[in-house]
């Protein structure tokens, strides 16, 4: 949970350091804003070597590495002297969360927690809720008091020293990596030859995006529909509040579903879908509040139910290899996405035509995830 709180978790403060980056560097915040796509594109090209890893070295390794990599970078990225070097140190930052990210964390839970998988995953993923909550205020009086070097510095340190002793003291020191069994697939031809592979990755694909773009768009959707910005800062905090509550959901519900994998992640995809058909058809009322409850809900459950869908079809010892291997796969619409959504906004003056890309995703991904076999016994 600390992982992922101090890894994914982080992205929740990168905004507090888009003006003072702005003013330092004398560059625009579009500029800065660049910055995330790094925390997709490390991730997605790292992350195929990094599963292998997983599934062969102690994963308490992995995650100290990971941790100290990452937090050197953030200490290099507060003395940079120039973007380019800041930019720079931040990639090796998002290489570093890559090694204790979800692709490593979500194998261990699997591997650990046999048979409770469902719930060791989705109380894992609410370590990016909780991070939502408790860092955003520390880090804004951190800016206030020290400035941004300072407050980055402190973070890198904070980081390295909270996830040292928390991973010292609970995960074993040879929890996680196994050798493939004889019968079981471990080069990745073997798992891409895989239908479900291919079914679950693209489906979890369309639905993560549609995420990302929700992030990015339900605020300036609601500016512009005449709501104030104060409310939208609450409705927004109602989404996330939705988004642990929908791992919850899953914390209470997957166990009991492990021969019936496609129910509970077409249920919460139907909620989710639900809530983007509401938010494109009613422009104002309670209405909205439903919607992106719904909407919400989906995206935070569909977090743990990725590594979740995939322990239903793979054996636990190759998981870290199947997890890493999907992620490239997210890469295409995660970084097309964002960049069309403004075009549609510059267009039109709205963002209903990104809403009704979503909801087309959406559906696409339920038509995916119907086509899921029924799980067997892992090859």
């Amino acid at each position: 949970m600390a992982c992922l709180g101090l890894g994914a978790g982080l992205m929740s403060v990168y905004g507090f350091f888009v003006p003072a980056l702005s003013e330092e560097f004398g560059v625009g915040a579009a500029t800065v804003n660049i910055g995330p796509v790094a925390l997709m594109l490390v991730p997605g090209l790292a992350s195929p070597f990094v599963g292998r890893f997983a599934d062969r070295l102690p994963i308490r390794r992995i995650i100290l590495t990971g941790c100290t990599l990452a937090a050197l970078a953030l200490v290099l990225t507060s003395m940079a002297p120039s973007l380019i070097l800041a930019g720079l140190s931040f990639a090796l930052f998002a290489l570093g969360m890559t090694l204790y990210g979800p692709v490593v964390i979500n194998s261990l839970m699997v591997k650990l927690y046999a048979g409770n998988e469902g719930k060791a995953l989705a109380l894992v993923a609410a370590g990016t809720s909780l991070a939502s909550a408790i860092l955003p205020p520390l880090v804004g009086a951190g800016l206030e008091v020290w400035g941004w070097r300072s407050a980055l510095a402190a973070l890198g340190v904070s980081l390295a020293v909270v996830l040292w002793v928390l991973v010292l003291a609970f995960i074993p020191a040879s929890g996680g990596g196994t050798a493939a069994a004889a019968d079981t697939p471990s080069k990745p031809k073997d798992i891409y030859r895989r239908r479900e592979f291919w079914l679950v990755g693209v489906a979890v694909a369309l639905v993560f995006n549609v995420s990302v773009l929700a992030t990015i768009c339900y605020p300036p959707l609601f500016i512009s529909r005449g709501v104030d910005p104060m409310q939208v800062g609450f409705m927004v905090g109602t989404s996330a509040i939705a988004g642990l509550c929908g791992k919850l959901f899953v914390a209470f519900s997957a166990d009991y579903l492990h021969d019936r994998p496609r129910i509970l992640a077409l249920c919460i995809l139907l909620v989710q879908v639900s809530g983007i058909a509401i938010l494109l058809l009613i422009d104002s009322g309670w209405m909205l509040w439903l919607g992106l409850a719904c909407s919400g809900f989906g995206v935070g459950a569909f977090l743990p139910v990725h590594p979740w869908l995939n322990s239903r079809y793979f054996d636990n010892s190759i998981i870290g290899q199947v997890n890493g291997a999907q992620m490239p796969l997210m890469l295409p619409l995660g970084l097309a996405g964002p960049p069309l959504a403004g075009l549609a906004f510059d267009r039109t003056g709205s963002y209903d035509l990104a809403l009704a890309a979503m909801f087309v995703l959406l559906v696409l991904a339920g038509l995916v995830l119907a086509s899921l076999p029924k799980p067997r016994a892992a090859l």
